[in-house]
């Protein structure tokens, strides 16, 4: 919603999922008279609705491997907003193999953390957290409170806006908020000579 309301020219939405009632005490831009109905589709109506200037491409899919790649032509950015690890890596390793820029968000409970990632440049997301050998695709989403998300996302819409501004930003940093004591730590990183940012 704060890159719609900022402005920005265009807008990709990926997420093959139906709206349930479970997921509006997280997901403030739907309500109640959309349960049932896609979420892409829901999404593309509000945000129009926001800002008519901006294009918002919208497409129910699920991402993965080889869908993912369908839809980076002409984009310059990756925003992950998925709720499991293997998205998480899946978008880290397509964001340095097209060299495009990243941000990456990660929640629990209060807790969260996010990374901007420059491809050739910067640290990315496999430098910091290893990835499994092994995923189970029967993991649920992480418990979570729901303002956490919203801070969390807010967060990483602010970081396509300095990026894209040039301004200071989350690369080569790791910024862990602590919601419950209202704490924000920033962690420098390095990037890995090892991974496969480095290659």
């Amino acid at each position: 919603m704060y890159l719609t309301a900022a402005g920005i020219k265009q807008l990709t939405i990926i997420d093959n999922d139906v709206l349930d009632i479970s997921n509006l005490q997280r997901q403030i831009l739907y309500n109640e008279m959309q349960v049932g109905k896609d979420k892409v589709e829901s999404a593309k109506i509000v945000l129009s609705n926001l800002n008519s200037e901006v294009q918002i491409n919208t497409y129910k899919e699920y991402i993965d491997k080889d869908s993912i790649r369908k839809y980076i032509k002409d984009h310059d950015f990756i925003i992950d907003c998925s709720d499991n690890f293997q998205t998480k890596f899946l978008v880290n390793k397509i964001a340095i193999q097209y060299n495009l820029k990243c941000v990456i968000a990660g929640i629990k409970d209060f807790y969260g953390q996010i990374i901007t990632i420059n491809p050739k440049k910067t640290a990315c997301y496999q430098c910091v957290f290893n990835e499994p050998d092994k995923i189970s695709p029967e993991e649920g989403p992480l418990p979570v409170i729901g303002v956490t998300p919203g801070i969390l996302g807010t967060l990483e819409a602010l970081e396509v806006i300095k990026t894209a501004l040039g301004l200071p930003n989350l690369e080569n940093k790791l910024l862990m908020v602590n919601l419950v004591d209202s704490r924000f730590n920033v962690i420098d990183i390095v990037k890995n000579e090892n991974c496969i940012c480095s290659k």
